[in-house]
């Protein structure tokens, strides 16, 4: 278990931040599930983009099972949100030293913490020969070109959808205290007297920092803690990226959700375009089960189309169902 020391300091300066690239970070965990390559969703255009981009060291950090990924690929937010372009430089330009602590972490792991080493792949091997400042140049550029192919034309809406977040926890707080919220964030965060507790198989505790870092996350990859737990060159705070609620239902008025249920409303209204269960389980941060269940529901109900094309099945609305969500029903006729 990780124990975060929550002193007056932290408490006073604990703050939300929106961050590009902790939330390229986390579409690129997405490369780090059991499921087979390819696949429609999130986790199919980090695929395409790390395979058509060429994108070989990002795919070198994320595709194994990893321990550790080095820090340094999520710089410290310094504002509620910063420009990609600004954090991208702060990659470019990490400090060696604090580099080098960084991969040697990643290859030997801490016994202390149970963090464990794994053999460097030949390909990062080659581009640190180059040396850290080189290093850190090359994957601050294969982050500009995974986000400029698989992010940015989706920001906005990924944005929209981490104020939502930061808005409901901040209602929280006001409602329940910084001590409450904190323990809303993910089922394996606990408060307890002084500590934040992050419960999990690594082990450390982590002294009074000078601040605590809070960024909602939009893909399903669990808690990430990006935390200094043994003395290190250039010391950072804790930062918690956590995953995020899932977004509002769009499109449905109040009768459809009353006819269907709120899970088949919100499933039908994103159905505008052809979509696999496994999309519209990213999509929805639902059980794939789940999803097929609801499916199975509205095909039979005539309200979906199901394709196969080669080894996917492709849902869609039909025309009845498009009609159907366009109604506002009496409760909302003007």
């Amino acid at each position: 278990m990780l124990c975060l020391d929550m002193d007056r300091a932290v408490l006073a300066n604990t703050r939300f931040a929106i961050s590009p690239l902790s939330t390229a970070v986390g579409a690129l965990g997405l490369l780090r599930g059991n499921e087979r390559p390819g696949g429609g969703g999130w986790r199919g255009r980090v695929q395409e983009a790390v395979r058509e981009r060429r994108l070989v060291l990002l795919s070198a950090l994320f595709g194994g099972s990893w321990d550790y990924v080095p820090d340094f690929l999520t710089p410290q937010p310094q504002t509620p949100e910063a420009p990609v372009q600004e954090e991208l430089h702060a990659v470019a330009t990490t400090g060696s030293a604090r580099l080098r602590w960084e991969l040697r972490i990643m290859a030997q792991g801490v016994r202390a913490e149970r963090l464990a080493g794994r053999v460097v792949p030949v390909v990062l091997r080659e581009a640190l020969e180059r040396g850290e400042r080189d290093f850190a140049e090359l994957v601050a550029a294969e982050l500009e070109r995974l986000w400029d192919s698989a992010l940015a034309p989706h920001w906005p809406a990924l944005r929209s959808r981490m104020e939502e977040d930061i808005t409901h926890r901040a209602r929280t707080t006001a409602r329940h205290g910084l001590a409450g919220m904190l323990a809303t964030l993910h089922p394996r965060v606990h408060w307890n007297d002084d500590r934040l507790n992050l419960v999990g198989r690594f082990q450390a505790r982590i002294p009074g920092s000078t601040g605590l870092v809070l960024t909602p996350s939009v893909f399903p990859a669990g808690l990430r803690v990006v935390v200094d737990s043994v003395p290190s060159p250039a010391d950072r705070e804790p930062m918690l990226a956590y995953p995020s609620r899932p977004g509002p239902a769009t499109g449905p008025g109040r009768t459809v959700p009353a006819l269907l249920g709120a899970t088949r409303a919100r499933l039908l209204s994103d159905l505008h375009a052809a979509r696999t269960t496994a999309e519209l389980s990213e999509r929805h941060f639902l059980a794939t089960s789940t999803v097929s269940y609801h499916l199975g529901i509205l095909h039979r109900t005539g309200l979906i189309t199901r394709t196969r094309t080669g080894a996917h099945v492709l849902y869609q609305r039909t025309h009845r169902a498009t009609d159907l969500l366009a109604d506002p029903g009496p409760a909302e006729a003007s």
